[in-house]
């Protein structure tokens, strides 16, 4: 087995990285800047002029695409928005265009997110099989998991939609726990929205899982117990021993600072991971207060 990561560098891309080369698995990056960060050698690539050494495929079985811009890291923006879903279609396009440099693929491992379903509050809980919503981050996702789906001939095509990633450094959390150790943490809005999650080592677990296993699709990669805005809230003030004194951050803030990009803070359902229970994955952690107790911890 030899596998490339695309935007290894990141949250996930480095914790999978470090398992693998923990089983003795050869891994290399495909990256927009040579480094070696993470310790395995990388090769450069740039989607939005269309090169790529080729030199990266050399002897790789697997492929786990990870690349994409940060949904949450500026407003949306016309211009955010094209290069949002250009910096996910385009790169896996981009690979696929140099599929018959792959001597023997056997999976497409490919991240997506639980934005599938919309931002939106709803009653219903969505599974691997229920319908995408309508609005911007689905259409997103959608454009993503179809380029993925370019693979299906070739090889065993996975696409994992992911949700909010507990980590102590990157991510939400640190966001979060700065503000609540500040005192200035709160629900946003009426705080009610649920937040699919799933710890760090559970997703990395995830995507190692589906190298190894004939998991074949979609699947929900979110954690057994779901949780409000405000639980979550709620559970990393008590890692701090902190009160949460402030009744919520006002809807109205939140849609004046991020514009349209508020509605995936202020709003979210529920997500099932039936599915990916079925195909026999074990989580190390199905309770919120576990999961955090071990990333503060």
């Amino acid at each position: 087995m030899k596998v490339l990561i695309t935007g290894g560098s990141g949250l996930i891309g480095n914790r999978i990285t470090q398992l693998l080369l923990g089983k003795g698995v050869e891994v290399v990056h495909l990256t927009r800047h040579r480094n070696s960060k993470s310790g395995v050698k990388t090769y450069e690539w740039d989607w939005e002029k269309e090169t790529i050494d080729l030199k990266c495929f050399d002897k790789v079985t697997h492929i786990i695409h990870l690349a994409g811009a940060g949904i949450a890291e500026r407003a949306w923006t016309t211009k955010r928005k094209r290069f949002l879903i250009r910096s996910r279609v385009h790169t896996t396009r981009l690979l696929f265009k140099h599929i018959e440099a792959l001597e023997k693929l056997e999976s497409f491992i490919s991240a997506s997110g639980i934005g599938y379903y919309g931002a939106r509050t709803t009653e219903e809980i969505f599974n691997a099989s229920s319908q995408s919503h309508d609005d911007f981050i689905a259409k997103c996702c959608i454009q993503w998991e179809n380029a993925a789906d370019l693979f299906k001939p070739f090889a065993r095509v996975v696409k994992l939609r992911t949700g909010i990633v507990l980590d102590k450094n990157k991510g939400a959390i640190p966001k979060m726990s700065t503000s609540i150790k500040m005192g200035m943490g709160a629900p946003l809005g009426n705080g009610k929205q649920y937040m699919p999650w799933i710890h760090i080592d559970d997703i990395a677990n995830l995507y190692i899982y589906a190298l190894t296993t004939e998991m074949n699709g979609v699947y929900n990669a979110v954690s057994s117990q779901h949780a409000t805005n405000r639980e979550l809230t709620q559970e990393i003030a008590a890692q701090f021993n902190k009160k949460i004194r402030l009744k919520k951050v006002p809807s109205l803030i939140i849609k004046t600072i991020y514009g349209e990009m508020a509605d995936i803070l202020l709003k979210g359902s529920r997500v099932s991971n039936d599915r990916l229970l079925k195909s026999g994955f074990k989580f190390q952690y199905s309770d919120l207060k576990n999961a955090l107790q071990n990333i503060f911890n």
